[in-house]
Order: structure tokens, then sequence, then C-alpha cells
């Protein structure tokens, strides 16, 4: 009996550590067959670190990427977490007061990993796993990822909808730092 609680605790032990290390590697925010960001995960002991290779610059409102400027910037994680079958990493802002951004990673596949964006409200971004050092973009400029792919017809061939509404505004963009 004690060999079958024994091998049980070890197994449990074991389950989430199996997992977390698949998490190690490289994952892409691809939008629209763009990478738009990558992050590098890495086992540090019994926690995470990583980096985080963005653009210099982009606006965003939490799904559509606009306004993005390179060469990336890599920022390097300040402390890492292991919480269960997720990966966090925080990278510090050097701005007074300014929180800093935290992102906590779970593998569903393979080859595919949601990330949350702590503290923003946002839902899940799907990543994918990519080759070490995979290269952002290429960006064409004035373009926005991430927006609605399937192709819509002109509006001069669309019938009046009978409840036409006025447009509504959709979350504020936000300037990525």
């Amino acid at each position: 009996m004690i060999r079958y609680l024994l091998f049980l605790v070890a197994l449990l032990l074991a389950a989430p550590a199996a997992a977390a290390d698949s998490l190690a590697g490289s994952w892409a925010l691809r939008l629209d067959g763009t990478i738009v960001m990558r992050f590098d995960l890495e086992p540090a002991g019994t926690s995470w670190k990583g980096g985080w290779v963005k653009p210099t610059s982009f606006a965003t409102d939490g799904k559509r990427f606009a306004r993005i400027s390179l060469p990336p910037i890599e920022r390097k994680s300040d402390r890492g977490a292991s919480l269960g079958e997720w990966a966090e990493i925080t990278f510090d802002d050097p701005r007074p007061g300014v929180e800093p951004d935290v992102f906590r990673f779970h593998l569903v596949a393979p080859d595919r990993a949601e990330m949350l964006y702590v503290g923003t409200g946002l839902p899940p971004y799907v990543l994918e796993r990519v080759a070490a050092g995979s290269q952002l973009g290429p960006f064409q400029e004035g373009r926005v990822y991430g927006g609605d792919p399937a192709p819509r017809a002109p509006a001069s061939r669309l019938p009046p909808s009978p409840r036409s509404q006025p447009p509504v505004q959709g979350p504020p963009v936000v300037e990525g730092r």
C-alpha cells in the first residue's frame, strides 16, 4: 500500500514538471501569417526565465496590432514563477509608477500554448511553437494585423440592413511599450 501511495505521489509531482518543461522553447504570436511577437521560455530550477522579442513600437486594442515599427527589441525577464502547469514571466518597467508586464503560459498542444497578459482583462492569446530566433514581420506600413481575415463585400453591394445601428466605438487603442 505504501509503495502504491509513493508511486502516486511521485507521479503527481512529475506530471506538472513534465508539462511545464514542454513549454521550454520559442513561442510566437502570429497574426495574419506574420509573427508580431516572440516569447522565449526557459526553465530556471523550479521557476522560469525568458525573453520577449517585440516591435520597437506598436498600437493595439488587444486584438489588432497596427503602426508596427522595427527593429525589434528584446527584453529579458526580471522574474519568473511556476504555477502548476503554468509558467509566468515578469518584465519590470523602468518608468516610475508603471506596472510590470506579466505573462502566463500554458501548453494546450505540443505546438500550441495560450498566453495570458495578466491584469489586462484580455482573453488568452494563442501562440505557436517556432524555431529559436524566428524573426518578426515583415510588416506592411498602414496594415492592421489581427483583424477579421475574411474578405467582405463592398458596402455598395450589400443590401441595407433593416436594423441599421450607428457604429459602436471599440476599445481605445493602447500604445505598446
